[in-house]
């Protein structure tokens, strides 16, 4: 009897290993949460989730910690932007990803959320963005260079606090 419920047991982890290994979908909800965290929660969250230290940047106006993420051949990064209190409206995460379906399925979600389209244009580095509003709330999508590495273009999701 042990030996069987062994062998099930084995079997479900089996199964429910590809689960456990596919890039976390982040939601609206999820990332607002993240932005609202001070930086040191927002650290011990994102290192239960198992990502790892990337970067960090500090200035006289800003705290800026980077942590990323490979699974499956894609790469998931979060950086938490925290702002001196004069420019605390400014205060954001930034979720990048490799992975196109993920992006557009929170794309979605905020135009479910009742967020229009609003400003839209190209930043320094050469990519586009498109910004989506909803009272004072807003998030920004910015979308890879058409010449990005080719299987690495980098999507990012930027959601203020």
């Amino acid at each position: 009897m042990k030996h069987r419920l062994i062998a099930i047991f084995a079997s479900l982890l089996m199964l429910a290993a590809p689960a456990f290994a596919q890039q976390p979908n982040f939601t609206l909800d999820q990332l607002k949460a993240l932005a609202a965290l001070t930086p040191d929660a927002f650290r011990q969250q994102v290192k239960a989730q198992g990502f790892s230290y990337a970067d960090r940047t500090v200035t006289d106006e800003v705290s800026m910690i980077e942590y990323e993420k490979m699974v499956d051949d894609q790469n998931i990064r979060l950086m938490k932007s925290t702002y001196v209190e004069s420019r605390a409206s400014e205060n954001s995460v930034e979720l990048s990803l490799t992975d196109k379906a993920a992006f557009d399925r929170l794309v979605k979600e905020v135009r479910a959320a009742g967020y229009a389209p609003a400003e839209k244009g190209r930043i320094p580095g050469g990519e586009t963005y498109q910004d989506f509003k909803r009272k004072t709330d807003v998030v920004r999508f910015v979308y890879p260079r058409k010449d990005s590495i080719p299987g690495r273009p980098s999507y990012t999701a930027v959601v203020s606090r």
